[in-house]
């Protein structure tokens, strides 16, 4: 089960439209489609996503995000994931661009069950082009059974960002959850967490494209999708 909801700019139209590309009996493909201007000045996107027990869900999207000036106002970007027991996620996230005088509070939360995979990327870029950075304060909170996996809270902007990512703007991950053996092989940026089978990789880079990370995606998505326990 996929659900979106949108309130802020304008509540008559939905922002986010999740359309399921491919499923049969235990399987989805669900891209998810913008349906207007994102993000700006009071809008409170929610994404909901439950995958129940011994399903699998790919979740794309069709292209990056941009958080534009926001002229003193803020928004959010609230990210809900439930993962039932021997159930599979992929989400590709494309880049998240938070431009100068954006102002954007995104969260992360993920639960997920004994059994069950996760692989999730996340690109953020501080500015657009010869921009300086808007401001973006990042919250992930991931939990196995109740217990804590990853928490995490990093407040981005033009102050910040220079202490943090040096001269860099783009701050990227791969996280893949439940798949201790199948993530062999890609050492570089990864950081074992404590849990058995959960493991970071994260980058800093110039631009989008020099991540360097595609290896550990390219990994972490098939050990969540066609890994075997």
């Amino acid at each position: 089960m996929v659900r979106s909801s949108v309130i802020g700019s304008d509540p008559t139209v939905p922002t986010i439209r999740p359309v399921i590309t491919h499923h049969d009996a235990h399987r989805a493909r669900v891209c998810l489609l913008p349906e207007g201007a994102l993000l700006l000045a009071g809008d409170a996107i929610e994404l909901d996503l439950t995958v129940d027990p011994g399903v699998t869900l790919e979740v794309v999207e069709p292209g990056g995000t941009v958080a534009y000036d926001m002229h003193g106002g803020r928004a959010s970007w609230d990210v809900a994931v439930r993962v039932g027991a021997g159930a599979r996620l992929s989400w590709a996230g494309e880049p998240f661009v938070v431009a100068e005088g954006a102002q954007v509070d995104r969260r992360t939360r993920i639960r997920y069950a004994e059994g069950a995979r996760v692989a999730l990327r996340e690109v953020v870029v501080l500015g657009r082009h010869a921009e300086r950075p808007g401001r973006v304060r990042l919250r992930a909170d991931v939990r196995r059974d109740r217990r804590p996996v990853l928490v995490e809270d990093l407040d981005l902007g033009p102050g910040s960002a220079p202490t943090l990512l040096g001269r860099h703007r783009v701050l990227a991950s791969v996280l893949s959850l439940g798949t201790e053996e199948a993530t062999d092989g890609v050492d570089v940026d990864r950081f074992d967490l404590a849990r058995a089978g959960a493991t970071l990789w994260r980058t800093y880079a110039h631009q989008a494209h020099q991540t360097r990370l595609e290896d550990a995606w390219t990994l972490a998505s098939r050990a969540a999708l066609t890994g075997s326990d």
